[in-house]
C-alpha cells in the first residue's frame, strides 16, 4: 500500500510517501523535500497563501479596513467565461478577489486587484448577516457559562459542573421577528460527562440560551419544564462496543496512478478538470472536458436546506443552511487513508481565509483516487462463437468530507472512461437526537413523544429532518449556447396490429427559465442539456442527459424556513448563466427572509434557447429516523449523473490507441 501527500499548488508542505508490500511483512518508508511555491499556474486557482495576505494588506492600505476587522469570505473572483476559455498556458493572469467585511457590527463588500494591488469596489450591504465566523461560534459556545438563569436552570436538573456540559452553537433562521441589527445564535446544550465520540447522545432539554454576538451576550433563555432524559453514554469506537473488523480489502495501483497533475489541472484517462476548495462552496470542479469536448463549465454544491420537523421551541428554528451559514470548504475534515479513501489515494491540502483575514491550511481535506468498481464497464459472452470480451470498470473519483455538527458528507466527483460523471453525496455521522420519557413503544408516552421522530434507543429519539441539496450545473456541451429539452417517452396505440401499444419518444424544448415540471400526464423522459449547434458524425445534435431523482420539500410555501429555500420544492430548474447568480437562496441567507434567490432570478423571464444555460439540480431525502442509525449512521448515499447522448458517434469506452505514455 502506497501513502502520498502532496499540495496542489497551494503551499509549500513536506512531501511523504511510505510503502509496503503485498504480504505488508516488511516496510520501506522514504522521505524527501518537495518545494511547491505560491506561483499560480490556472486562473481558476485557489487564492494561495500570499494572494490572501496580499488582499488583507490592499484593504488595509486603502484605510477600509482596521486590524480587528473580520472577513466571513474572502474568496476567488473568477474571470469572465469568454476569456477563461480563451486562456492558453503561459498567457498572463490577472487575479481579483470578491471579499464580505465584517466590522463596527456592519456589513461590506469589496472587489480587489490583486495583480495590480488596488481597491476596485467598496461598499456597505445593509440588513443582512453573513456567514458564520468560527471565533463567533466558539464565542457564543462560552457565553451561556456566565448567565445565571441559565446556570440554575442547569443545577435544578442536576448539573452543577459546567465542564460536563457542552454548548454548539446553531444559527437560529429566521421567523418573522428577528432584527437584522442582532447577530444570533442559540445554543444547543449536551450532557458530555464519559463521552469519547459521541457528543450528541445526551442532549439536555429545554434550556435554549439565546446569544447576540454583536452585543457578546446571552439575551434570552428559552426554558421549559421538561423532565425527559437520557443518561446513558453510546459511544462507537471500536473499544466501546466491542466490534470486530472484517479482513482488509484493498484497491492498489501497483503501476502508478493513471492520473497526473499538468498545467493547473488534473488529467485522467481523456478527462482534465480543473479543481479547487473554496470557502464556502468546499470543491468546485471546473473546465471539465472529455475526449477534447467540453462538458462542464462548472460543478459545486451552491447551498444546502436542512429543515427538522418538531415545532417545539427549542427545535422549530432549525432549519439550517449549512453552505450559506457555515461553509463546506470551511468545515472540510482531514480524511484518512484505508478508511475515508483507499489507500492508492493521493491526498491533497487546501488553504482558506481565518476569520481575519490569514490565510489557514488545511491538511489534507481532499482525497483524488482510482477505483476498481468491481463492476464490467462492458461486456459480452457469445455462446455461437466462444468469444468473450470484457473490460473492468475504473472510476476516478475526487472526494471532500465536510463535518457539519453531527453529520459528515462525503461529496464525490466521479469520472467514468465512458464519458459520464457523477456527482454521488454520502450521509453518515448521528441523528440530531432528542431525549423522551419513552423507553420502549409500549409505553404510555411513546405513540405522542414519536410523532416528530421514531425511537432510536431507550429515552432517545432521532427528528425527523430533511437533507437538501443545490448543485449548481454550469454545463458547457460542445460549446457555450446550449438548450434544454425533456426527452418524453409517450404511449402510442399500433392500430390494425396484434401488437396493440408501444411508445415513442417526443422531445419537448424549454424556452423560458424556471424549474422544470413534469407533464401532466407524468410520462417517464430524460432531461438534457443539448449543443444544437453541434451534431455527431450521424447527424444528431450533442447533448448530456441529466438522470436523477430525489425527494423534494413538502413544507408549505410560506413556512418561513421554505421561503429561504423555495428551490427545494422543484428537481431541476434552469437559468440563463449570470457570472452572478451563484446563490439559490441569496448571497446572505442567515437570518434572511427568503427574498432573495432563485425565485428572484426566475421571475425575469429570461430566454433560455441557444444561450449559455445552468441547471440547479436538487438533491435531498427526508430522513426517517431508525434504530439502524444509531448510535452512528451508515453511510446513505444519493447520486446525480451527467451521461453523454449523442456527443460521440460510439461507445466513448472503447479507447483506440495508447492513451497514458
Amino acid at each position: 500500500m502506497r501513502v502520498k501527500k502532496m499540495s496542489f499548488v497551494l503551499l509549500a508542505i513536506l512531501l511523504s510517501f511510505s510503502s509496503c508490500d503485498k504480504t505488508e511483512q516488511e516496510t520501506k518508508t522514504e522521505k524527501f523535500e518537495v518545494v511547491v511555491s505560491n506561483e499560480i499556474v490556472h486562473p481558476m486557482d485557489a487564492l494561495s497563501q500570499l494572494e490572501l495576505t496580499a488582499v488583507k494588506t490592499i484593504l488595509l492600505d486603502a484605510k477600509k479596513v482596521k486590524e480587528a476587522s473580520r472577513f466571513p469570505e474572502i474568496t476567488l473572483m473568477e474571470p469572465e467565461k469568454e476569456a477563461m476559455y480563451a486562456w492558453k498556458v503561459g498567457n498572463a493572469i490577472e487575479r481579483h478577489a470578491n471579499v464580505v467585511i465584517r466590522q463596527d457590527k456592519k456589513t461590506y463588500e469589496a472587489i480587489v486587484d490583486i495583480t495590480n494591488e488596488k481597491l476596485l469596489d467598496w461598499k456597505e450591504i445593509s440588513n443582512v448577516q453573513p456567514a458564520l465566523l468560527m471565533e463567533e461560534w466558539m464565542q457564543a459556545g462560552e457565553l451561556w457559562k456566565k448567565d445565571k438563569r441559565v446556570i440554575e436552570a442547569l443545577r435544578k436538573r442536576g448539573y452543577t459542573n459546567l465542564d460536563e456540559v457542552a454548548g454548539a452553537p446553531l444559527t437560529t433562521g429566521y421567523f418573522g421577528t428577528e432584527s437584522t441589527d442582532q447577530r444570533l445564535l442559540k445554543v444547543w446544550l449536551l450532557d458530555v460527562k464519559g463521552v469519547k465520540t459521541n457528543l450528541f447522545a445526551k442532549p439536555i432539554n429545554g434550556i435554549t440560551p439565546v446569544v447576540d454576538v454583536n452585543k457578546g451576550e446571552v439575551v434570552d433563555v428559552l426554558i421549559e419544564e421538561m423532565v425527559a432524559r437520557n443518561d446513558k453514554v453510546y459511544d462507537y469506537d471500536e473499544a466501546s462496543v466491542g466490534a470486530y473488523k472484517l479482513k482488509p480489502v484493498l484497491i492498489t495501483s501497483p503501476e502508478g496512478d493513471n492520473f497526473s497533475f499538468k498545467d493547473g489541472k488534473i488529467e485522467w484517462d481523456r478527462w482534465k478538470f480543473h479543481f479547487r476548495m473554496d470557502k464556502r462552496f468546499g470543491a468546485i470542479i471546473s473546465l471539465a472536458e472529455f475526449d477534447g469536448q467540453s462538458v462542464a463549465y462548472q460543478l459545486s454544491a451552491n447551498e444546502m436546506f436542512v429543515p427538522y420537523m418538531d415545532a417545539a421551541e427549542d427545535w422549530k428554528y432549525r432549519s439550517y443552511m449549512d453552505i450559506g451559514e457555515y461553509g463546506f470548504g470551511l468545515l472540510s475534515s482531514p480524511i484518512e487513508l484505508g478508511t475515508d479513501v483507499p489507500g492508492n489515494a493521493t491526498l491533497l491540502n487546501a488553504v482558506i481565509p481565518m476569520d481575519d483575514g490569514t490565510p489557514l491550511l488545511q491538511e489534507n481535506v481532499v482525497g483524488v483516487f482510482e477505483r476498481n468498481t468491481g463492476r464490467p464497464l462492458w461486456r459480452h459472452s457469445e455462446f455461437l462463437n466462444g468469444t468473450h470480451e470484457s473490460r473492468a470498470e475504473v472510476e476516478l473519483v475526487v472526494r471532500t468530507i465536510p463535518v457539519v455538527g453531527n453529520y459528515d458528507y462525503v461529496i464525490d466527483y466521479v469520472f467514468s472512461t465512458k464519458g459520464l460523471l457523477k456527482i454521488e453525496v454520502g450521509a453518515t455521522g448521528m441523528d440530531a437526537a432528542k431525549a423522551v420519557e419513552s423507553k420502549t413503544m409500549d409505553d404510555p408516552k411513546a405513540m405522542h413523544e414519536t410523532k416528530v421522530g421514531n425511537l432510536i434507543a431507550p429515552n432517545l429519539i432521532g427528528v425527523f429532518h430533511d437533507h437538501f441539496l443545490s448543485f449548481r450545473l454550469d454545463l458547457d456541451v460542445d460549446g457555450i449556447n446550449n438548450s434544454f429539452a425533456t426527452d418524453e417517452v409517450v404511449p402510442v396505440k399500433y392500430p390494425n396490429n396484434s401488437r396493440k401499444s408501444g411508445w415513442e419518444v417526443v422531445e419537448h424544448p424549454e424556452l423560458k427559465e424556471g424549474p422544470i415540471v413534469e407533464s401532466s400526464e407524468g410520462h417517464d423522459g430524460y432531461w438534457k442539456v443539448v449543443n444544437k449547434n453541434s451534431k455527431n458524425s450521424l447527424g444528431q445534435y450533442k447533448s448530456y442527459q441529466i438522470l436523477g431523482h430525489s425527494y423534494l420539500s413538502v413544507l408549505d410555501d410560506e413556512d418561513f424556513p421554505q421561503k429561504r429555500a423555495a428551490w427545494s420544492k422543484e428537481q431541476l430548474w434552469v437559468t440563463p448563466y449570470d457570472r452572478s447568480e451563484l446563490y439559490p437562496s441569496g448571497k446572505y441567507p442567515n437570518q434572511s427572509q427568503g427574498k432573495d434567490g432563485i425565485l428572484k432570478w426566475v421571475a425575469q423571464d429570461r430566454n433560455i434557447n441557444n444561450e449559455d444555460i445552468v441547471c440547479w439540480y436538487t438533491m435531498g431525502f427526508h430522513h426517517i429516523s431508525l434504530p439502524e442509525d444509531w448510535p452512528v449512521l451508515p453511510t446513505v448515499w444519493h447520486s446525480v449523473t451527467l451521461r453523454p447522448a449523442k456527443s460521440f458517434d460510439r461507445n466513448p469506452a472503447i479507447v483506440i490507441g495508447k492513451q497514458n505514455e
